[in-house]
């Protein structure tokens, strides 16, 4: 899944989207001959595959327990083999009867998002069709995981600096901390660092694919995973199969362009889908009944904390900053919308807003049950500040996925970061940084203004070659794609599809989910099936609807669980 990071583009929005640079598209060795040249001794490695989950491991799907998982060896630099190797931590779930016909590798996005548990979405019944066909294989790829890692040696772009604060000193702080963390992923990473990246990680799928005997592979990518799809097939054109693309960020372009784009789609998704939402549960959390009106509780809420951050008692304290991340992670997904609401009727209580002031908390069993309802704050500010501190902490892991942290704590951020900066270059300074953040803040307030905190302006960038993906000669790829994505907005993917040859957009309307297979969705579940067991594309133009909007006075359980939820709860089970 594409985290919220908000890269910012270094000209204005709409030169984002335009054709890549020139510089952008270099040329390169096909990545077939590279791989056939150096990787002999690879492919004569062994896996030795063993359970990956303890046999007492509760909460698996029926079927979970026969999930294995080996570890790959990989060359540390493909294009030079002898600098050394590194440790890829890979699964695979084989039908219950029979060989499979096929083999399907997956990936989850991030970019750096862990891998190795994505096989197990097949196993729901509905899916049965590919799980009783396929071999499907999760990969932690290079950097993450449970494989070698990558770390910014816990250095963080910190959110304790309000970014709508443009004052000469504090801009400038930011922008220091921006390169900061530049220097510290590339430092603490060395000399792994300069080799997590996509040019490297499509020929480590594509041994995996060799070692498990096949010489086609379909392929299953969320989000990010849809670039590192693209990519693959660009340097693998012979052995692509069927490829379905979930939430697809711009792949035909580059990271900055990519992240250019993700102030408007969560300022979208706040606007037109959650703040409406919130106005009309009015009677619950006590917002405001109109949209208008719940934004000015955000923004009255967001200044006090801009003014005074908010102690929790446990450690955490809530900035203005952090309050916008807050809410931009639970957008993601419709069903984090009661914990939202929750959350900012909290706030706004905790913070002496009009809710507080009025004797409506608005915090009690919010966003835990599914249904908020109002309180005393007042009379019960510690059960108030109680209530908000368990709900911001369920909050901080909704949009992520599939799991903990191991190795490095920050493997997953650190290579976030790191593939984003190495694959493509970044073009600006300092100078273009701050104009152009401040211009996407004035556009898009809810996370625009953070763009000022981007290190890729800042990395040095080693010499990595992307051919720009533009699916010719290759068979059809299925993109599915909800309206309202926030991380990876529509617009995005409209222009991938129309420089991706062959490529079938499904549109779900009325959606704003940012990952739609095994999201209770069966017109998109059926169609990725039929694609990936037989081949059958959906019509062009097909649309599918999407779900309605959660209630939160409903009884608890009765929405249903997002697939980025159920992978995070298998990724806990994992021996570490």
């Amino acid at each position: 899944m594409l985290r919220p990071r908000v890269i910012v583009p270094a000209t204005l929005l709409a030169l984002t989207l335009g054709a890549v640079p020139a510089s952008a598209r270099p040329s390169a060795e096909p990545a077939e001959a590279v791989a056939t040249k150096v990787s002999e001794r690879f492919r004569a490695q062994q896996l030795k595959w063993q359970p990956c989950f303890p046999e007492s491991a509760p909460g698996l799907p029926p079927g979970g327990e026969r999930l294995q998982c080996s570890v790959m060896k990989a060359p540390l630099d493909w294009n030079k083999p002898d600098r050394g190797t590194v440790d890829l931590a890979v699964s695979r779930l084989r039908p219950e009867h029979g060989e499979p016909k096929n083999l399907l590798l997956t990936n989850p996005g991030g970019p750096g998002e862990e891998g190795t548990i994505v096989p197990l979405l097949f196993l729901d019944p509905r899916h049965a069709a590919v799980a009783d066909s396929s071999e499907i294989v999760g990969v932690d790829v290079r950097g993450t995981g449970r494989s070698t890692n990558v770390t910014c040696g816990g250095e963080t772009i910190g959110r304790e600096r309000d970014v709508r604060d443009r004052g000469r000193t504090n801009e400038n702080a930011m922008l220091d901390d921006a390169e900061s963390m530049a220097r510290a992923c590339q430092t603490a990473s060395k000399p792994v660092g300069d080799y997590v990246n996509t040019a490297q990680t499509v020929r480590d799928f594509d041994l995996l694919r060799s070692l498990l005997g096949h010489d086609r592979t379909n392929f299953f990518g969320f989000s990010a995973g849809t670039w590192l799809g693209a990519h693959y097939a660009t340097a693998f054109p012979s052995r692509v199969g069927r490829f379905v693309f979930d939430s697809s960020v711009k792949f035909t372009g580059t990271w900055q362009q990519i992240y250019a784009l993700q102030p408007m789609g969560f300022e979208r998704r706040f606007r037109q889908d959650f703040l409406p939402w919130a106005a009309r549960y009015d009677a619950v959390y006590g917002l405001g009944d109109s949209a208008r009106a719940v934004r000015a509780v955000y923004e009255r809420t967001r200044a006090q904390l801009a003014e005074q951050p908010l102690d929790m008692g446990d450690g955490t304290v809530v900035t203005a900053t952090s309050f916008d991340s807050l809410i931009a992670g639970n957008l993601y997904n419709k069903a984090y919308f009661p914990q939202l609401g929750g959350i900012l009727a909290g706030l706004d209580a905790a913070t002496g807003g009009s809710t507080a002031r009025s004797g409506d908390a608005g915090t009690s069993g919010a966003g835990t049950s599914g249904a908020g309802t109002k309180g005393a704050a007042g009379a019960n500010g510690a059960k108030v500040k109680k209530d908000l501190a368990e709900l911001v902490d369920g909050a901080r892991g909704s949009a992520k996925m599939p799991g903990v942290p191991t190795g490095a704590p920050d493997a997953i951020d650190a290579t976030f970061y790191t593939v984003g900066c190495n694959d493509t270059p970044w073009h600006g300074n300092r100078r273009t940084l701050a104009a152009s953040s401040a211009l996407q803040g004035k556009m898009f307030p809810l996370i625009g203004w953070r763009s000022i905190a981007e290190p890729c302006l800042f990395w040095d960038r080693p010499a990595v070659k992307l051919p720009k993906p533009d699916g010719k000669g290759l068979p059809p790829v299925l993109m599915v794609q909800s309206e309202h994505d926030p991380a990876a907005p529509m617009e995005g993917a409209k222009l991938a599809s129309a420089g991706f040859a062959g490529s079938r957009l499904l549109t779900v309307e009325d959606e704003g989910d940012h990952m739609l297979y095994g999201n209770s969705n069966p017109c998109v579940d059926n169609a990725v099936d039929s694609y990936l067991a037989s081949g059958k594309l959906p019509r062009r133009g097909t649309t599918c609807t999407g779900g309605p909007l959660p209630d939160p006075t409903a009884p608890e359980g009765a929405r249903g669980e997002h697939s980025a939820e159920r992978l995070s709860g298998f990724a806990d089970k994992l021996p570490r």
